[in-house]
C-alpha cells in the first residue's frame, strides 16, 4: 500500500508537483466524491459529516505511466467541468494552494483565469493528501 502525503504548505505543494510533472499532459481517469450521509433503518435523513473528494490521474514520463491518486476531505467547492467526447483530455498544469487552513486544487495554471473551454476541475477542501498508485493502475488503449 502507497504512503499518503500531506498537502499543508509550499513545501509539500512543490514536493506534490516535482512527483508528477507538474501535471503536464496528465489526465483525469476518474473522480469520487463521498457525501458521508446516509438513511437509517427508521428513514432519518443524516447530515453531510464526511465529504471526501478522490481523483485518479495518470501521465506518462520517461517511458513509463505514473499514477496517482489525490485525496480531499472535508468539501467547501467542487466544480467539474468536463470537457465533451470530441476533445483531448489531457492537463497542461495544475495549481495548488493553501490559504486560511483551506487547501484549492485546479486544473488551471492561474486561480484567476479560469478557461471553461479547456475544461475545469476546482476542489476546495480542509485537507488534501496524495500517494503513488502507479502499482495498482494499468494502462489501457
Amino acid at each position: 500500500m502507497s504512503i499518503w502525503n500531506s498537502v499543508r504548505n509550499s513545501e509539500e505543494i512543490t514536493e506534490l508537483m516535482d512527483n508528477f510533472g507538474s501535471f503536464d499532459k496528465s489526465c483525469i481517469i476518474s473522480v469520487a466524491y463521498k457525501s458521508g450521509a446516509y438513511v437509517g433503518e427508521i428513514g432519518e435523513h443524516f447530515i453531510n459529516d464526511d465529504m471526501t473528494v478522490s481523483v485518479v490521474l495518470q501521465r506518462k514520463s520517461l517511458g513509463y505511466v505514473q499514477s496517482i491518486e489525490l485525496f480531499f476531505r472535508d468539501i467547501k467547492l467542487l466544480r467539474l467541468e468536463p470537457l465533451g467526447s470530441n476533445y483531448e483530455c489531457y492537463l497542461t498544469d495544475a495549481s495548488i494552494k493553501c490559504e486560511n487552513g483551506i487547501v484549492t486544487f485546479t486544473n488551471w495554471d492561474d486561480f484567476d483565469t479560469i478557461n471553461a473551454d479547456a475544461g475545469v476541475l476546482i476542489i476546495k477542501a480542509g485537507s488534501m493528501m496524495w500517494r503513488d498508485v502507479s502499482e495498482k493502475m494499468s494502462c489501457t488503449a
